[in-house]
């Protein structure tokens, strides 16, 4: 039986998530965790995070495959199957990433992850080696018995503060044009080791990160949570 999921009270009151991408005029005061004031939803477009676009999905796969059926290594010429899968993959890549509408707030930096963020930015790996995010987190906030510095935004009640075990986060600057397949077997094998702690709740199936990067570097595809963790 698959356990179900709880769904953010955040979530079931009026708000923009649903309409991702599209202006809305409903108004809601969602209080910052740090006491900073008034949240702010707004849309960002995470270049590393795969999602599904019928255009940008084909747009990158069939660019992906001239680059790699073309190219020369140590070639001085370039093929003009290389350019014209570039000219595929770079705008497959932008049309292929996940938009998301999320809680920010302008002073902290702090930002809130709720139900739908949660199941599309903290994914596995494409090579099943790794946990899948979203799961671990909720499991984690679960068992948690230690509470975290703030409230809840919604309930009220003190949230919970878990530290997740991360392995892959990049130490070299990374490369939106690079294929995230190629990232990821890279970041697989000189991966380095880091945690993040945030807190949550567990009853309103929210996440509350303290710092935008650190939802950032948890969101990445190529950031994994090892099986054995």
């Amino acid at each position: 039986m698959i356990p179900r999921i709880p769904h953010s009270r955040l979530m079931r009151r009026p708000n923009i998530q649903a309409f991702t991408g599209l202006s809305c005029s409903v108004s809601r005061d969602v209080q910052c965790p740090a006491g900073c004031g008034t949240m702010e939803y707004k849309t960002t477009r995470n270049l590393k995070i795969r999602a599904w676009n019928p255009l940008g999905s084909v747009f990158y796969l069939v660019g992906l495959i001239l680059i790699v059926n073309y190219i020369e290594v140590g070639s001085d010429e370039t093929n003009p199957g290389v350019i014209i899968g570039a000219l595929l993959f770079i705008p497959g890549v932008y049309l292929s990433s996940l938009v998301t509408t999320d809680l920010r707030c302008n002073t902290c930096a702090g930002v809130i992850l709720e139900s739908k963020s949660i199941d599309q930015k903290l994914k596995g790996d494409a090579f099943g080696l790794a946990l899948n995010k979203a799961k671990y987190v909720r499991e984690a906030l679960s068992a948690s018995t230690q509470e975290g510095e703030h409230d809840c935004p919604d309930c009220g009640k003190k949230m919970s503060h878990i530290s997740v075990p991360l392995e892959g986060e990049a130490r070299h600057r990374s490369n939106h044009l690079v294929p995230d397949i190629v990232e990821n077997i890279q970041k697989l094998t000189t991966a380095s080791s880091r945690t993040i702690d945030l807190d949550g709740c567990k009853e309103c199936d929210m996440l509350w990160f303290d710092k935008a990067k650190k939802e950032e570097v948890l969101s990445r595809d190529d950031t994994i949570i090892l099986k054995h963790s």
